[in-house]
């Protein structure tokens, strides 16, 4: 009979003590929550950073379940400033000979963000241990290169071949870092990269080669590049092209032997009716005969644009200067 009376107490007793822990558990009460700072919106490779809050303790309201729900979480809560903000204030500030970029938000401003963070878990957002958070920025020297494609190898199908140049996205690269580093590097190159068959007009995705990395804290704009190939069906086309000499002394007369050339060259089919032999010139240069050279080398000194040039048949013709 007692150790019934016994039990029945502690059931009680323990029925009791849930009840109460509910009841406790449901009421609110305030917190502290420790937040992660993330500042966003800059551009990390032309800024370095040289200060900036990374943590933050903010003041909540929650119930006991809440607040231990959220203890259970395997992620914190994260404070997101966009630095392209309206609500950032800017400054400026020299230290020696080095301008920092300041930059601070209220924490009154991050309520709404703060607020809406906190409804999703069951939290009243009351405040914070701090007024505002800061960042400070330096923006690093920079250098701008032209991409250089030299190790990027084209190979076309017969009968196929470049149309105009090919268009490179972006067409510049800076690059971020100390002033000395920078002026070590000679160039950005693309990685060898090796092409086979093209015979359509195509758009690559090309690595750039990071051996500037080698020289130190280096940040560049752009990891790979775009570069656009435009890419025509050509035609085989010869022309008899007149040889003319560039400079010539107008007192001599000069005869040439040959004074006409074949031209070959590769047309895009659909320029065919546009391209004549009188959209070309070859020429010898006068120099060379000044020189006392017997066989003067020619050179096609003007041709359409996306034509390309093959041969020149004969490439040495021989003179006799009239007197």
């Amino acid at each position: 009979m007692r150790g019934r009376q016994v039990r029945s107490f502690l059931v009680v007793l323990g029925i009791t003590a849930l009840v109460w822990l509910a009841i406790a558990m449901s009421e609110s009460h305030e917190y502290s929550l420790p937040a992660k700072v993330q500042f966003g919106g800059y551009d990390a490779k032309r800024y370095a950073v040289v200060s900036s809050d990374t943590a933050l303790t903010l003041k909540v309201e929650a119930t006991g379940f809440n607040a231990l729900f959220y203890s259970l979480r395997r992620q914190g809560l994260v404070v997101q400033v966009d630095m392209n903000s309206e609500m950032v204030h800017r400054y400026t500030r020299r230290r020696e000979e080095v301008m920092d970029l300041h930059r601070t938000v209220a924490l009154n401003d991050l309520s709404s963000q703060l607020s809406s963070q906190l409804y999703s878990m069951g939290m009243h957002f009351i405040g914070g241990t701090r007024d505002s958070l800061h960042i400070v920025l330096n923006e690093r020297a920079s250098r701008t290169f032209t991409p250089d494609l030299g190790a990027l190898h084209i190979n076309f199908s017969d009968g196929y071949g470049l149309y105009g140049e090919p268009q490179v996205t972006p067409a510049e690269v800076t690059l971020y870092g100390p002033r000395d580093v920078l002026d070590a590097i000679d160039l950005i190159g693309v990685k060898p990269m090796e092409i086979n068959g093209v015979r359509a007009s195509k758009t690559y995705r090309i690595a750039l080669d990071g051996t500037w990395r080698r020289h130190g804290d280096i940040y560049a704009s752009a990891d790979t590049i775009s570069v656009a190939i435009p890419v025509k069906r050509f035609i085989e086309r010869r022309f008899s092209v007149p040889v003319t000499v560039s400079d010539a002394d107008s007192s001599h007369a000069l005869r040439l032997y040959p004074d006409h050339v074949e031209l070959n060259v590769w047309v895009a089919q659909e320029d065919l009716g546009t391209v004549s032999a009188d959209r070309f010139s070859v020429s010898a240069n006068y120099g060379d005969i000044r020189s006392g050279l017997q066989r003067l080398k020619l050179r096609v000194s003007r041709f359409p644009r996306n034509v390309r040039i093959r041969s020149v048949n004969p490439s040495e013709i021989e003179y006799v200067i009239i007197k």
